[in-house]
């Protein structure tokens, strides 16, 4: 073969011409050696309008990176990942629905329904980064507290919540430290936790194998997550645009804005 594309296309028995290999290499995964093979999916039109000119609303070219894992005996083998963003996203939605069904079970007056509602953000921080030392006046309470004061107050109100609400923190904490084995006990915990939450672990357990590689594999698209919201608000902001090179322009001016906020100080 001529190419290391045609190489590898030969090798895998690939026949499509619109993915493109540019290499591999090899990765020791789950115990085992796999061999990676690098892709580019290229569409050659848009399905819809057959332009490759990005001029119609909403479609456009798409590259995509593939990765493809061969085992040693050269058997496929596709390893399903759950990103750990969606799995943190899941469990702090399951979460936050439950605290909206305890909270309406109280007075509207009463300081328990204050408790889970205007605090609802600190329910998901992450416990260690909550305000431990420091009290502020809140006018919900009127009364100088903690954020941690205010977080296990609002746990106090319902036992089911609160280990619901120590069931995500745990979770988070073990996707965070990529801990197998606490995510696998936490799995098979048999703590009494909201409905909501009762099926997002169900899922979990559904997919195990994913969960896992999910936890152990050091990719994520947490980051481009992040940039797809950035570019949704854009678009809400501004009801949409009509010219994709303004769109660009703003996305631009917005990289910016944040590049200088963060080089800001202050001289005493």
């Amino acid at each position: 073969m001529s190419s290391l594309n045609e190489s590898i296309k030969f090798y895998l028995n690939i026949e499509d011409p619109n993915i493109i290999f540019s290499d591999y290499f090899k990765k020791w995964i789950n115990g085992k050696y796999h061999n990676l093979y690098l892709a580019e999916l290229i569409q050659p039109y848009c399905p819809y309008y057959y332009s490759s000119n990005l001029k119609q609303n909403g479609h456009y070219t798409s590259n995509r990176k593939i990765l493809s894992a061969l085992t040693e005996d050269h058997s496929m083998t596709g390893i399903a990942s759950i990103d750990r963003f969606h799995m943190v996203q899941m469990l702090t939605r399951s979460f936050n629905i439950f605290r909206v069904q305890i909270m309406k079970q109280f007075n509207k007056s009463s300081r328990e329904y204050r408790l889970l509602k205007s605090p609802w953000m600190l329910y998901l921080m992450k416990y260690d980064k909550l305000n431990r030392t420091t009290p502020y006046y809140d006018w919900h309470f009127k009364d100088y507290l903690t954020q941690e004061h205010i977080v296990l107050d609002g746990l106090d109100c319902d036992q089911t919540l609160e280990n619901t609400y120590w069931v995500m923190q745990d979770f988070m904490v073990a996707i965070q430290n990529n801990d197998e084995k606490k995510v696998i006990h936490l799995l098979h915990s048999k703590q009494t936790v909201g409905k909501q939450m009762h099926q997002t672990l169900l899922t979990f357990k559904h997919n195990y194998s994913g969960v896992l590689n999910g936890i152990s594999s050091t990719y994520s698209n947490g980051c481009l997550e992040g940039v797809n919201r950035k570019i949704k608000q854009i678009e809400r902001t501004a009801y949409g645009y009509r010219n994709f090179s303004h769109l660009l322009i703003r996305l631009e001016e917005n990289i910016v804005k944040e590049k200088e906020s963060s080089n800001f100080f202050f001289v005493a």
